[in-house]
């Protein structure tokens, strides 16, 4: 099935082409402008709001919550205010934040992120403008509109650059100077070794913010490079309740060279979520589903993974293997999972399981599951399905209690391909869509789940997949004992896939 190209192009193509005469700079400035808020409301507006105020109905089952814009408060900045320039905001667009279900928008053009980034500003400007007119009523002295404005956007003003040209400090005793500065400056909220406080879990949070993670790990909101991290240390994260150390520059490039240390090189980069092109290997036969061997012969590729509520034993990537014979594609994906979750409990409202989405669109929405007009082809599969236990955790609660009632403990699995238009389809479109050829297994702490479908679509709501024409395509993962809905698991950006 062949999607719409997107309104917001033709929109904008249309005003361009229209005008009698080449537009004006003040045209030109309003052409930007009006696709600057519509990128934002297609991409941004569902976990930020249209506002900016970021009390959305997918914020709440997001942690970290997404940013509210209004309140002029940001993580990643590089000046002495606390005040991000429009580079720091380019710069967080285009990485993403690890940590976060902030994907990275990079595959944007640079005029398009950085239109993003003078929308988001504007909306923190009137979010202040806002607060300080509200602030100036209560206190009997009113503000005119453009009064409380021109206040806002001098308050929001970003200052001047801190110094970030740190260079790697040489001399025997660097390196202990910089562990010094660490333990003097740094461990009390991100312990000795960078991997955060032991027990920190149970520290208080209010959604926006989360206690120091492993850096170790890879869990970098900004980027790894000795610049980076002294833009952290001497700007702080003013949104992040981490102030800024006033160091010198020596001090500065001690304690940066210090934190890079704790960062492995392969992970320092190992969460953010780029858009990659994946491409299935044509072969002469498809592997056999059990056949492991053969299997082990097709390169994975790894996925990361961003977790809707944070926790640290969280599924954090996908190893993917595709490959296509001219009639059917084979997706084999692996993912760490602690608990093989197949059978309900009381408590448990679903089983572990993974979903893949197709769109066709050049810039679908992250999370909205398509649209009407926009709709999106899934591929799900759970360990059992929730619609088949109707009654059978009361049975399995009446047995734990110490009755004698037989019930089938291990209900079959269900695996389907359904077509979604937005996130409110999914109850009704669940259970009605076209069988699904999905094996799986669980070993050893780890699912193997392999989903095979014809290349040709089946019917107009599936995708068709055909050499020569990439698709966008998007994973979730549940992890059924602790996801109790289905609105919580870990997903992925889009990615590419292609067909050799």
């Amino acid at each position: 099935m062949r999607y719409p190209l997107l309104p917001l192009v033709a929109t904008f193509a249309a005003v361009v082409t229209t005008c009698a005469s080449p537009p004006t700079t003040a045209e030109r400035a309003a052409i930007a402008a009006g696709r600057g808020a519509a990128l934002y409301q297609r991409h941004c507006a569902a976990c930020h709001g249209p506002d900016g105020d970021g009390d959305t109905a997918v914020a709440h089952f997001l942690l970290p919550r997404p940013n509210a814009f209004r309140d002029g408060l940001f993580k990643l900045v590089s000046t002495t205010n606390g005040v991000p320039s429009e580079d720091d905001l380019v710069a967080t667009l285009r990485r993403g934040m690890p940590g976060s279900t902030m994907m990275s928008w990079g595959w944007m053009p640079e005029a398009d992120l950085r239109l993003l980034a003078r929308e988001v500003r504007r909306l923190a400007v009137r979010g202040r403008a806002e607060s300080i007119a509200a602030t100036a009523k209560l206190a009997g002295q009113p503000l005119a509109p453009d009064q409380a404005l021109a206040q806002a956007e001098q308050q929001l003003l970003p200052g001047p650059d801190v110094d970030g040209n740190v260079t790697v400090p040489s001399g025997a005793d660097a390196a202990a100077a910089g562990a010094r500065l660490w333990n003097t400056h740094c461990a009390s909220c991100h312990g000795e070794d960078g991997r955060g406080l032991p027990g920190h879990e149970g520290l208080p949070t209010d959604g926006t913010w989360l206690w120091p993670r492993d850096l170790s790990a890879g869990w970098m909101r900004g980027g790894a490079s000795l610049r980076e991290l002294a833009f952290r240390i001497r700007a702080g994260m003013p949104a992040a309740h981490m102030p800024p150390s006033r160091l010198s520059a020596a001090e500065t490039a001690l304690l940066a060279n210090h934190v890079r240390s704790l960062i492995s090189e392969p992970t320092a980069d190992h969460h953010v979520q780029w858009r990659r092109t994946v491409r299935a290997v044509r072969v002469a036969r498809l592997p056999d589903d059990g056949d492991a061997a053969a299997w082990a012969k097709v390169e994975p590729v790894r996925l990361p993974l961003a977790p809707l509520w944070w926790r640290n034993d969280a599924a954090f990537e996908a190893n993917l293997r595709v490959v296509h014979d001219g009639r059917t594609i084979a997706m084999q994906w692996s993912w760490a999972d602690a608990t093989r979750t197949d059978r309900p409990q009381p408590g448990m409202a679903m089983g572990d399981g993974l979903a893949v989405q197709f769109a066709q669109v050049q810039d679908p929405p992250m999370f909205a599951m398509g649209s009407e007009r926009e709709p999106v082809n899934v591929w799900r599969w759970h360990a059992y399905d929730p619609k088949a236990t109707a009654g059978m955790v009361d049975l399995m609660a009446m047995r734990h209690s110490g009755l004698d009632v037989p019930v089938d403990v291990r209900p079959p699995a269900s695996a389907e391909s359904i077509e979604l238009g937005g996130a409110g389809s999914a109850p009704s479109a669940t259970g009605s869509g076209l069988p699904l050829h999905v094996a799986r297994e669980w070993t050893d702490g780890r699912w193997t789940a392999t989903f095979r479908r014809d290349l040709a679509a089946r019917n107009a709501h599936e995708v068709d997949l055909a050499v020569g024409t990439p698709v966008l395509f998007a994973v979730a993962v549940w992890d059924g004992a602790h996801d109790k809905h289905a609105a919580s698991k870990a997903i992925t950006t889009w990615h590419v896939l292609a067909l050799q």
